[in-house]
């Protein structure tokens, strides 16, 4: 069988969500073949059982890790399955209520071919947009989003712009990078980066491979003609108070800080295009 794309959706303790996602997801209206895997870090025999129910449906493959073996790694692992032309990575909470998104977002990377990586508008629970679009992060700034430091009037334009507060989230626009809670990939550049950077543990190879798509002169695109559902819950959320109590928190801070030690030198390569 000839395969347009390959999702991976990996998950960490939230099989139920992922068993509601793939549903929504297998009712998807296209014209092509994709195939699913699914991919379980959470070292939990419950959560891998209920995962395996998805083992009835054809294309979708289940593969449990005996450990947590990181965000890009187990990404990385399944590379030698990955067919088609496209990679869709999607967080375990996105739903797909409307049955011609997937068809949308493939359409729109056939027509853009100087498109790298693509990602909807996302809605939360609560019907507001979900801010999946940052500026290329500075330490400094991510430390002062979740602190009182926000607030300082010489900093607070800096973290609105770090949030990309500014944009219109109805316009489809390059940016600089998006949360890979759903986004897709052309597989063109998954190989010509080598996939997720696995010098991070849990969080920035989405930034890493934005930064790397623009390097390589490809396009970064929010996409707002179609959107999903997500829950609106953020595994890094959580104000400095939390950081002693978070292993998240403190695992986004060590990731934060491989990040700005290999760019620390780099401009931003989106000003090249």
């Amino acid at each position: 069988m000839n395969f347009k794309a390959t999702i991976i959706i990996l998950d960490f303790l939230k099989a139920p969500q992922v068993l509601e996602n793939m549903e929504s997801l297998l009712e998807q209206k296209v014209d092509f073949n994709f195939k699913n895997i699914i991919i379980d870090n959470s070292c939990n025999k419950k959560n891998a059982d209920i995962l395996k129910q998805l083992e009835k449906y054809k294309n979708i493959k289940i593969k449990i890790n005996k450990k947590n073996s990181g965000y890009p790694k187990a990404h990385n692992d399944v590379k030698n399955e990955i067919d088609g032309d496209y990679i869709l990575i999607v967080n375990p909470d996105i739903l797909w209520k409307k049955k011609n998104i997937f068809a949308k977002l493939i359409n729109y990377m056939d027509n853009n071919q100087d498109i790298g990586i693509l990602g909807p508008k996302q809605i939360n629970r609560s019907g507001k947009v979900e801010m999946t679009i940052r500026a290329f992060p500075k330490i400094y700034l991510q430390v002062a989003r979740r602190t009182f430091l926000r607030y300082l009037p010489i900093l607070k334009s800096k973290v609105k712009y770090d949030e990309m507060q500014h944009l219109d989230y109805n316009k489809i626009q390059d940016v600089d990078w998006l949360q890979s809670s759903c986004v897709v990939i052309r597989k063109k550049l998954w190989d010509k980066v080598n996939g997720l950077c696995e010098d991070y543990f849990l969080f920035m190879s989405d930034v890493e491979i934005c930064f790397q798509a623009w390097e390589n002169n490809y396009r970064v695109v929010y996409f707002s003609k179609t959107e999903v559902c997500a829950d609106g819950k953020r595994s890094s959320a959580g104000g400095f108070n939390q950081f002693f109590k978070s292993g998240v928190l403190r695992q986004h801070l060590k990731d934060s800080i491989k990040y700005r030690v290999k760019h620390f030198f780099d401009k931003n390569p989106r000003k090249k295009i």
